[in-house]
């Protein structure tokens, strides 16, 4: 996209990788990451999930333990609130168990990764690339994350469809009607 811009074409320079066979660890399972989890499998890939409650049955997607799924997965998306005491849940003890090479989505929250040892591991190739849409700091002023040519980054625009904008209305419009009448 970047060099399109430039004026470039720099065709044989890119090689891409397919999604069939390859392994989508969610962390977390809640709507979003159910619906992304039927996209995948329908894209030929293997599901597998971790959540802080049990195993749920129904879905094509395996339950695994959080290690298992670090270990396991080629793509690792992030579906889940902030921990309590808003620590990250990825950090460098988490990416060293990671398969070389995998890559990370968070459109959760931006507290779930550290961001710098996020970028040590893209650096180092341990984390092929990452695509953001939140940050610990927002709007982020981390030059080296937003700058980061394995990091692909939208300004926390997930719920920013007309769509998306016309359901949280019409949830904070029942949510109102709720309240007033259990008065």
């Amino acid at each position: 996209n970047h060099t399109m811009r430039c004026g470039k074409w720099n065709k044989k320079n890119y090689e891409g990788i397919e999604l069939a066979g390859k392994t989508l660890g969610l962390i977390g399972f809640g709507r979003i990451a159910r619906e992304t989890a039927r996209k995948a499998a329908a894209l030929g890939m293997k599901v597998i999930y971790t959540k802080r409650s049990c195993a749920e049955e129904g879905f094509e997607a395996q339950y695994v333990t959080f290690d298992e799924l670090l270990a396991e997965s080629d793509f690792i998306s992030l579906h889940m609130p902030c921990l309590k005491d808003r620590s990250p849940l990825i950090g460098k003890e988490q990416i060293a168990k990671m398969k070389d090479g995998v890559y990370i989505v968070n459109t959760a929250r931006g507290e779930l990764i550290n961001e710098e040892e996020l970028l040590d591991a893209l650096d180092s190739g341990k984390i092929a690339g990452a695509a953001l849409d939140v940050f610990a700091e927002e709007p982020t002023r981390n030059e080296r994350l937003y700058t980061h040519d394995k990091v692909s980054i939208t300004p926390h625009i997930g719920a920013s469809t007309a769509e998306a904008q016309k359901r949280i209305g019409d949830e904070v419009v029942q949510i109102v009607l709720r309240y007033f009448q259990n008065l």
